[in-house]
């Protein structure tokens, strides 16, 4: 039978409108039947493991999303393993035929529809793989998949270790790590994927393996940045180091000192760049409240108001100030009390180098296209700036590299983002048209002015965005052939809609 897909390709004459239509309807009731047949099947194999959505666990999956537009979509049924070996079972019984889909989730971060849900296939929800265990010498943190990067903190700060993850304690372990991974430690140890040493994965046949740099290497370097391409991790075991505390947290600020956040960030993000600091630089508009910027500074060593950040704490009037010297869990959880779960949210992302002046045309140009959403009630749109140091990347190579692209750059960059909550579903597309708009405006104007570099970051883009072609040619055939010879019927292309996908 041919697929839909192959039908409306063709230009047929009005007497075969019928045909065409019921070639249709039957394509798509063939795909519900199977989806259906293969929930029967997974329950068959996995008893107590798939639920439906009369169930309570199904319920409380489907709406336990970071944000409310995964929450919308309704799969068929939901599969919560609790064992490696589920997982292996479960894509060998889904890999049958090539008409079911699947979606896997993590912690459920991913913002835009269909990234970790699906509608009317099959769910694979890891939470419940979730153990944190620490080695012998605290050398290695092994986390399941189904970890949030809280459950990791708590454990690792216990024993006075820290690993590079999430700087939000409800982030999932998985769907950052395999995305990059930007931590407060990174000009010092790289992004998060650049610190697994060993990634446990479920192929598509079902095979259980090891990738690190002794087995399956090009399928280790490959994960570092691959996504949901290449297998179902399960494992992530993570290098780890001591340290005895940060300094840091986050400072508000009104509007009046805009040229002073401008120019310390700037100059902070330099050549000479302190490869104990980290900084997010957010200026927004929120409703009822006007514009602000919030400084979140972190620097990996207790020492009080360094230098590095004088620029920030020295900027007058502070509205609010929680700067402090505390830990990984303190902060990583401070911070997702800024963000919480249950709104509709957007990511945009892009990146440019390192330019006082350009920076202070973009502040400008969110300005101005920030007065289409300042009559809208509840609405908050942002615009945040973080360095992409050279020590950043150097790290990343230091630790055998990735396939993320940054290898390529010299200048220190900019990574932007430009994102947005609210809670009313019907301010939803002037909302998505001024995120894009703004990006188009910045990218184009980066272009025009010599700064723009490709890279987009996975973990912040937007499903109309293409990362995967920001990390360049060579990395991006270094994951196709991976994906040709750990997936080679491609169920991870076909199978699994969601994500940025390798062959399109």
């Amino acid at each position: 039978m041919l697929p839909f897909s192959f039908i409306r390709n063709i230009s047929f004459g009005a007497g075969l409108t019928v045909l065409v239509a019921v070639l249709s309807a039957s394509y798509f009731q063939l795909l519900t039947t199977s989806t259906s047949n293969q929930c029967a099947a997974l329950s068959s194999v996995l008893r107590g493991k798939v639920f439906y959505p009369a169930d309570n666990a199904y319920q409380e999956s489907d709406g336990s999303y970071w944000r409310v537009q995964e929450t919308t979509y309704r799969p068929s049924c939901i599969l919560i393993p609790t064992h490696r070996d589920h997982v292996a079972t479960a894509l060998k019984t889904l890999t049958k035929n090539n008409r079911c889909k699947f979606a896997v989730r993590g912690g459920g971060h991913t913002l835009w529809n269909g990234a970790s849900n699906i509608n009317s296939g099959v769910t694979i929800d890891m939470r419940k793989l979730n153990g944190v265990t620490i080695n012998r010498d605290r050398t290695v943190v092994s986390a399941g998949a189904g970890a949030l990067w809280g459950d990791v903190y708590r454990k690792a700060d216990v024993a006075k270790i820290a690993v590079i993850g999430a700087r939000a304690a409800d982030v999932g372990v998985a769907g950052l790590t395999l995305g990059g991974g930007i931590n407060y430690f990174s000009a010092r140890k790289g992004f998060a994927c650049d610190n697994v040493i060993n990634f446990e994965v479920v192929l598509a046949s079902g095979r259980i393996v090891n990738a690190n740099t002794r087995e399956n290497s090009d399928l280790w370097h490959a994960l570092k940045g691959g996504a949901n391409n290449l297998g179902i991790v399960t494992r992530f075991d993570l290098s780890s180091f001591s340290y005895t505390g940060i300094w840091g947290g986050q400072v508000v600020l009104p509007d009046s000192v805009s040229p002073q956040m401008l120019k310390g960030f700037a100059e902070l993000n330099n050549k000479n760049f302190d490869e104990y600091a980290s900084m997010m630089l957010g200026f927004s508009w929120v409703y009822g409240m006007g514009f602000l910027w919030t400084s979140n500074m972190h620097y990996t060593k207790p020492d009080p108001n360094p230098r590095t950040f004088r620029a920030f704490t020295s900027a007058q009037p502070q509205l609010a100030s929680t700067v402090r010297i505390s830990n990984q869990t303190d902060f990583t959880e401070e911070f997702m009390t800024y963000n919480k779960a249950g709104s509709r949210a957007m990511f945009v992302t892009n990146t440019f180098v390192n330019d006082l002046n350009f920076l202070t045309s973009v502040h400008k140009m969110f300005k101005d296209i920030s007065t289409e959403i300042q009559e809208l009630p509840g609405v908050a749109l942002s615009l945040t700036f973080q360095p992409i140091s050279r020590p950043l990347l150097q790290a990343s190579e230091r630790k055998g590299g990735n396939v993320l692209g940054l290898e390529r750059s010299e200048a220190p960059l900019v990574l932007c983002l430009v994102s947005a909550l609210w809670s009313d579903a019907s301010q939803d597309e002037i909302i998505y048209s001024v995120g894009r708009r703004l990006t188009d405006q910045i990218i184009r104007s980066a272009k025009k002015k010599g700064l723009f570099n490709e890279w987009v970051y996975l973990n912040y883009a937007s499903s109309w965005q293409d990362p995967l072609k920001g990390y360049g040619e060579r990395n991006k055939q270094k994951l196709r052939a991976a994906s040709r010879k750990y997936d080679p019927t491609g169920v991870f292309q076909k199978q699994v809609p969601g994500g940025f996908k390798l062959f399109n």
